[in-house]
């Protein structure tokens, strides 16, 4: 029932975004999936308001439910070079879920938790080299650096907690731009403590590879599919999960907004079944600490 609920608002949100649109062309710098990036930057002198939020539901056991809010300014530096600064909030609902960092979510109880909290702020910075439009392929190098305050699966404090992620991005137009295809290698890296844990320093890689393909069905409408595969390392040395997602994505660009609404599926995951303490992981599916669906609305206003 929730995540219904969560999927109507990020209806509801995209359909208020799309009453103020127009007709015209594709902005650069819209986002034509959840997650994956296109490699097209903001024009220089140029800003963009946007806006994401995003339903994540399912765990293997308890109730889970997070709706994460990224509010984002960009600006063009150059036709090439684009920097952003975005402020990350949560709310959280859990009852009896499991969790890896969270110490009662890694036993059949699980943990709960219920409240708004901000996650963390973030510098973005993209470089694009090369053009999907007048060059072969597009080509784009993205660094984003994050100071988090809360733990974005569990909300667990944290004291401090640093992530810097790289991004290599590609991207390939078809047909006079009536089909997109992109895909991005995502390396993170992240050093953390807890607040009751001031002592305990944690850290953790992670490896993404994301592919989305998209194509114009009517005049500025997208319709896509987009395959997400997460894979963790724990303490840079252990393999924790890998995990693989899959979805449409539906996007809507105008001359003053621009609108995408996402939905991606688990359809893989490992480890699965029960974990050495007899808790349950998932069938065929990781949903310790990650959820079995997330539904995301961006709307984006440039200027």
């Amino acid at each position: 029932m929730r995540m219904i609920l969560n999927m109507k608002n990020s209806l509801f949100l995209l359909v208020m975004a799309m009453s103020l649109f127009g007709s015209s062309s594709a902005l650069a710098g819209e986002g034509f999936f959840s997650r994956v990036y296109t490699t097209e930057t903001v024009p220089e002198g140029h800003f963009e308001l946007e806006q994401t939020l995003r339903s994540r539901n399912g765990r293997a056991y308890g109730e889970y439910n997070a709706v994460d809010s990224k509010s984002e300014f960009e600006y063009g530096v150059t036709d090439k070079f684009q920097a952003a600064f975005y402020l990350n909030t949560q709310y959280l609902h859990a009852k009896g879920a499991p969790d890896d960092s969270d110490p009662a979510g890694d036993t059949p109880a699980g943990f709960n938790s219920n409240g708004f909290n901000l996650q963390s702020v973030s510098l973005e910075l993209i470089y694009r080299v090369l053009s999907p439009i007048s060059d072969p392929v597009g080509l784009a190098f993205y660094l984003e650096n994050s100071y988090d305050f809360h733990d974005i699966h569990d909300a667990l404090r944290e004291y401090p907690g640093w992530e810097t992620e790289f991004r290599i991005m590609l991207q390939k137009n078809f047909d006079d731009d009536k089909i997109i295809i992109a895909y991005n290698l995502g390396l993170e890296i992240e050093f953390f403590r807890y607040a009751d844990q001031l002592e305990l320093w944690n850290g953790e890689f992670d490896l993404n590879n994301e592919l989305g393909v998209t194509y114009r069905i009517a005049n500025n409408l997208y319709f896509g599919w987009e395959f997400r595969n997460h894979n963790e390392v724990g303490n840079f040395y252990t393999h924790d999960h890998s995990l693989i997602w899959t979805g449409p994505a539906i996007h809507y660009g105008g001359q003053k907004a621009w609108g995408t609404l996402g939905v991606l599926k688990q359809i893989w995951g490992a480890p699965n079944g029960l974990d050495d303490n007899g808790s349950f992981q998932g069938d065929s599916l990781f949903l310790h600490s990650h959820e079995n669906w997330e539904i995301t609305a961006k709307i984006g206003f440039p200027f």
